[in-house]
C-alpha cells in the first residue's frame, strides 16, 4: 500500500472518519453531482466497505449531512438575537428571518439536504424531528412574547410561526436558485424589506 494512502486512513482510527464522509457528501452535493456512498468513500480515500461502519445507508449519511445543518442552524437563530436582548419585537424577528437566509446561502449545501425529502420516513432519525421542533420553538418563542407584551396581535401562534418561516424558507429558496438575484451583501436590507409587511401584520393596532 503507498505510504500516502496508508497515512491518510490511519488519520481515521480515531474516530473521525464520519465526519470526514460528511464533509465529502457536503463537496459532491454542492458541486450537484450524484451522491454515492463509493463517491464519498473515493474522496475521503477509504475503502467504499469502510463507509458502512458509520452509515448504513446513503439516507444514513444524508441524515448526518442534514443534522449538522440543524445544528449549526440553532446556533445562528439564537446567536442571532444575543445582542437584542432589549430590542422589541418586530427587530428580534427581522434578526431570525436575516440569519436564516443568510445560513441558508452560506451552506446551501446543508440547506438542500435538510429541506428535501424527509429523511425520517421510517423512524431512524428522530433526532431531526427533535431539532425541527427546536428551531420551530425559538421562533414561537419570539411570537409569543410580542403577543404577551401587546405588541402582537393574539392570532394563532402556530400558524404566525409557519407563515413567518415559510416567507423566509421561500426568500432563501428562490435566493439559492438565483430566482432572486441580489448580492451577498445586500441580503440582510433585502430580507427586513421582504419581512416587513408581515411584520406589520403582527402589531397590534
Amino acid at each position: 500500500m503507498p505510504t500516502r494512502a496508508r497515512k491518510k486512513r490511519e488519520t481515521y482510527h480515531h474516530g473521525d472518519l464520519s465526519n470526514a464522509l460528511v464533509a465529502a457528501a457536503l463537496e459532491v452535493i454542492a458541486k450537484e453531482e450524484q451522491l454515492t456512498l463509493r463517491e464519498v468513500s473515493r474522496r475521503v480515500g477509504v475503502n467504499h466497505r469502510a463507509v458502512y461502519r458509520h452509515f448504513a445507508d446513503l439516507t444514513a449519511l444524508l441524515a448526518a449531512v442534514a443534522e449538522q445543518g440543524y445544528r449549526q442552524l440553532l446556533v445562528a437563530l439564537e446567536e442571532a438575537l444575543v445582542p437584542l436582548k432589549r430590542a422589541p419585537p418586530e427587530k428580534r424577528m427581522e434578526a431570525l428571518a436575516c440569519a436564516y437566509v443568510a445560513f441558508a446561502i452560506d451552506h446551501s449545501a446543508h440547506y438542500r439536504i435538510m429541506f428535501g425529502r424527509r429523511l425520517n420516513e421510517d423512524g431512524r432519525f428522530n433526532v431531526l424531528e427533535d431539532l425541527v421542533l427546536k428551531a420551530f420553538a425559538i421562533i414561537d418563542t419570539e411570537v409569543a412574547a410580542g403577543i404577551e407584551s401587546g405588541k402582537f396581535v393574539p392570532r394563532p401562534r402556530r400558524e404566525l410561526v409557519f407563515a413567518f418561516w415559510s416567507l423566509a424558507h421561500g426568500f432563501a429558496s428562490l435566493t439559492i436558485v438565483r430566482r432572486i438575484k441580489v448580492k451577498r451583501a445586500l441580503v440582510d436590507p433585502y430580507v427586513r424589506q421582504i419581512v416587513a409587511p408581515f411584520i406589520a401584520g403582527l402589531r397590534a393596532l
